[in-house]
C-alpha cells in the first residue's frame, strides 16, 4: 500500500461525499491507496453516505466510534494506516482531481520524509480541476525541514498540505498532543523540524473550503468564544514549542525562532482583538493576559514587520502592549455591550 488518506469526520453530511469523490478521482490505482474515514460520533447522515460509497469502492473504509475528539481520532488513524505515506484531509475540504499520483511517486522514488504543495482557499464547491496540469520537474529541490522553516516565514501549519512518510513518524514517535485545540501547529513544526528530505511543489492541489456557515467565520457569541479559546490554547502550545527550541544550536535556528515568534505574535494580536470585540469581562481578560505572559507570548515583541508595518498596526501594537491603555478599553467595551443588551431586553419585554 503506497498511500493512506486519513479523514476524521464529525457531522460532515453536507461535504463528505464531495471530499471522498475528489479523493477517489485520483491518478493512483485503487489497490495502491486507501481512504480511511474515522466517524467520530456523528449524529447526522454523514456515516450513511460514507457506508454507501464504501460499498462501491474497495479502497474506502469507515471506522466508527463514540465522540473522542479530533486529536484522539487522528492518532487512531495513524495507527490504522497501512500506506507508506499518510495524508490527512479535512472532511469539509477537497482535493483537485488527478493531482496526487505524481507527487506520491516522487516521494516513493526519492524516499522523502515530506512532500508539500499549495492550497487554494475557496467558497466554490466544485473547483476540482488543476489550473495547470501536474508536471514534476526532472531535478528536484530537496531540502531539510529546518531549512524550509527558516525560509518560509508565512508557511501554513495545518496538516492537509503535505504527505508524511509513516516510518518517519513512527521512528520519531510523532503523534498529536492533547492540548485543547486540534494540535496542528506543533505537530507540523515537529514534523518539519525532524525531516531530512522535503520537497515542495507550488501546484495548488488542496481546496480549503470556506462556506458562509463555517464555524471559524460565524459571528455569534458562542462561536466567537470557541474561537478565542481555540486560539489561546494554540498560542500556549506554539509558545511552549518556541521556548523549547530557542536555545538549540543549528544552522537555521535563529531565523526559525524569529519566523515562529512572528507568527505566534500575529495569532496573539488578533486573538486579543477578538477578546475585546467579543466583550470579554476585564477580570477574565486579565486572567488570559496572565497566561500569555507565563508562556512568553505577552508583551508582543515581533509582530511589526513587512506584513504588518502600517501606522494603524503600529498604533494597535502599542495599545495592546500597554495594560494601562488596553484595560480601560476592555472595561468600556464590556460595559457598552451590557448596556446594549439591557436596552434590547427591556424593549423586547415592553413589546411583549
Amino acid at each position: 500500500m503506497k498511500l493512506s488518506i486519513l479523514i476524521s469526520m464529525y457531522n460532515a453530511e453536507a461535504y463528505i461525499e464531495r471530499c471522498l469523490y475528489s479523493l477517489i478521482n485520483q491518478n493512483i490505482p485503487e489497490k495502491e491507496y486507501e481512504i480511511l474515514v474515522y466517524n467520530d460520533g456523528s449524529d447526522d447522515g454523514s456515516l450513511k453516505i460514507v457506508e454507501n460509497i464504501a460499498v462501491l469502492h474497495s479502497n474506502v473504509t469507515i471506522k466508527s466510534r463514540k465522540n473522542l475528539g479530533v486529536i484522539a481520532t487522528r492518532n487512531e488513524l495513524i495507527s490504522l494506516a497501512k500506506g507508506s505515506y499518510i495524508y490527512f484531509v479535512d472532511a469539509d475540504d477537497y482535493v483537485a482531481y488527478n493531482s496526487l499520483g505524481g507527487l506520491l511517486e516522487v516521494a516513493l522514488q526519492n524516499d522523502l520524509d515530506l512532500v508539500g504543495f499549495e492550497t487554494v482557499i475557496t467558497n466554490v464547491v466544485d473547483k476540482l480541476e488543476l489550473e495547470v496540469a501536474e508536471k514534476i520537474p526532472s531535478s528536484l529541490n530537496i531540502i531539510e525541514g529546518r531549512d524550509f522553516l527558516a525560509n518560509h516565514r508565512n508557511m501554513r501549519y495545518e496538516i492537509w498540505w503535505y504527505f508524511i512518510r509513516k516510518d518517519f513518524l513512527l521512528s520519531n514517535q510523532l503523534l498529536f498532543d492533547k492540548v485543547g485545540y486540534d494540535g496542528d501547529v506543533v505537530f507540523t513544526l515537529k514534523v518539519f523540524g525532524g525531516a531530512k528530505k522535503v520537497f515542495f511543489s507550488p501546484k495548488p492541489i488542496y481546496r480549503y473550503f470556506q462556506s458562509d456557515e463555517s464555524t471559524m467565520r460565524s459571528n455569534n457569541d458562542f462561536n466567537n468564544k470557541r474561537i478565542i479559546n481555540y486560539h489561546l490554547f494554540l498560542i500556549a502550545d506554539f509558545s511552549n514549542y518556541i521556548n523549547l527550541i530557542k536555545h538549540k544550536t543549528c544552522q537555521f535556528n535563529k531565523q526559525i525562532v524569529n519566523n515562529l515568534t512572528f507568527r505566534r505574535d500575529a495569532f496573539t494580536v488578533f486573538t486579543i482583538i477578538k477578546m475585546v470585540k467579543n466583550g470579554l469581562g476585564l477580570e477574565d481578560f486579565n486572567v488570559e493576559i496572565k497566561k500569555l505572559k507565563e508562556v512568553g507570548a505577552y508583551p508582543i515583541h515581533n509582530f511589526i514587520g513587512p506584513e504588518y508595518n502600517s501606522l494603524c498596526y503600529k498604533t494597535l501594537n502599542f495599545i495592546i502592549n500597554k495594560e494601562s491603555l488596553i484595560s480601560p478599553i476592555v472595561y468600556l467595551r464590556n460595559l457598552s455591550m451590557k448596556t446594549i443588551n439591557m436596552i434590547t431586553l427591556k424593549k423586547i419585554t415592553i413589546e411583549a
